[in-house]
């Protein structure tokens, strides 16, 4: 008996979770003002673009036999550079982006021989997994969301 269909179910769920977000960002999250912290639904989308990358390269480099994907800096300094390289693009440009993104991610993810071996380290040395980065991703997405929604009704 194969294992593959549980293997399948962190990337299934980032794939749903991904499809509703790209749902709120192509309508209200378009226009909204909404802040969390700094950050509008444009800045999130920038740097959604470089972790799911990120992660995709960790998953290739796993495969190749390689090391984990580094993270050159903790997440705040990563997410002000991504904001700072995407700055000029278009709302559009940056969903263009993030789907191409998302489907490198689940290419990388579907021929990842296991999503179990480490793929990703952070600049604190914590190391994760294809399937700890899925997880992550789809929690991390989710709450970005909520978020913005929370933001948009206060």
């Amino acid at each position: 008996m194969t294992t593959r269909p549980l293997e399948e179910m962190p990337l299934a769920n980032l794939d749903s979770v991904v499809r509703e977000a790209l749902a709120y960002f192509e309508g209200p999250g378009r226009s909204t003002d909404a802040r969390v912290d700094q950050w509008q639904a444009r800045d999130v989308l920038m740097h959604f673009i470089y972790f799911h990358d990120a992660t995709a390269w960790g998953m290739q480099s796993a495969a190749l036999g390689g090391p984990p994907w580094p993270v050159p800096a903790d997440s705040d300094r990563v997410n002000e550079v991504c904001r700072r390289l995407h700055q000029h693009e278009s709302f559009d440009e940056l969903l263009a982006q993030v789907r191409q993104a998302h489907a490198r991610l689940m290419g990388a993810a579907r021929s990842a021989p296991d999503l179990d071996k480490p793929c990703f380290r952070r600049a604190n040395g914590e190391v994760m997994t294809g399937r700890q980065r899925l997880e992550a991703l789809a929690h991390h997405w989710a709450e970005h969301v909520r978020q913005l929604q929370a933001a948009a009704k206060a």
